[in-house]
This record gives C-alpha cells, sequence and structure tokens, in this order.
C-alpha cells in the first residue's frame, strides 16, 4: 500500500467513526469512502486528493446520473474533512454533477387498480379491523375526488 493510500485510509475510517458518533447511520456512505480508497490503491494514485481524481472514481460507476451526484456529494463534504489534515486538498464543487429534481408523473390508478388496493387495505392490521376499514374508506374517499387532486395523490 502506498503511504498516501494508508493515510487516506485512516482518515476515512476516522471520519465514519465521526459522522456515527454524531447519529448518522452512515453505512451506504461509507462504502462509498472505501470504495475511493480501494480506488486510489488499485490505480496507484498519490497525495492530495483531486477534482479529477474524484470525479473518474465517482463516472467509473455505472447506473443513474443521481447515483454519480450523491457519491461525488458524499466525496466533497470529506474533502471539507481531509483538507484539515492536508491542506493540498482541492475542494470539489458543489455544481459539478448535480442532481435532477425531476419529478416522475404521477401514475393515475384504474377502477381495478384503486378496488385491490381498498381490498389490501382490509388485510393491514388483522387485530384491529377498523384500521383497515378507515384505511379502505380514506382510499376511497381520495379515489372519488377529480383527477387533478384524489387519483394523482395515490401515485
Amino acid at each position: 500500500m502506498r503511504a498516501y493510500a494508508g493515510f487516506l485510509a485512516e482518515k476515512v475510517e476516522r471520519y465514519i467513526e465521526l459522522r456515527r458518533s454524531l447519529g448518522y447511520t452512515f453505512y451506504k456512505q461509507a462504502g462509498t469512502l472505501r470504495a475511493f480508497v480501494r480506488y486510489v490503491q488499485s490505480s496507484e494514485l498519490d497525495g492530495p486528493v483531486t477534482r479529477d481524481m474524484v470525479l473518474n472514481f465517482v463516472l467509473s460507476f455505472s447506473g443513474p446520473a443521481n447515483g454519480r451526484a450523491i457519491r461525488h456529494g458524499v466525496l466533497r463534504r470529506f474533502c471539507g474533512y481531509l483538507v484539515i489534515y492536508d491542506a493540498r486538498t482541492e475542494a470539489l464543487d458543489r455544481r459539478a454533477l448535480p442532481r435532477s429534481r425531476a419529478i416522475p408523473p404521477p401514475h393515475i390508478l384504474s377502477d381495478a387498480e384503486l378496488a385491490s388496493l381498498m381490498a389490501a387495505c382490509s388485510r393491514i392490521s388483522p387485530a384491529t379491523p377498523h384500521r383497515g376499514r378507515t384505511l379502505a374508506t380514506l382510499i376511497g374517499l381520495l379515489g372519488a375526488c377529480p383527477v387533478s387532486f384524489g387519483k394523482a395523490v395515490l401515485s
């Protein structure tokens, strides 16, 4: 292991401990940071973390753009921590990989889907039958509302 990769691995573990001590579960983020350390080791990269290094790592993942943006955000926050220990660490731009805020179109339930949902409500809590009836009534009322309000809310 190269000296910088060892240094980076130690700082990643300390950062993970810090985040968890603050109450964050930090499981997926910890996986991203550890994968970054493995990337630095396998690529035999040395000294400080740079924008190009992080972008090459993030873009090496396939999948949706939001996943890459989330990984970049995790590494951006880690670099803010790492700069305390290595002043040569480059700050990452928040807007380098923006997240998509696109809202998916609503799914309007068909009458069969609505009936199936209402039937499933009766099985939600066999010990407390009123809960299921209450939910079925609520779903039925929402389904009876105009499309602009009721059925679009159920998507």
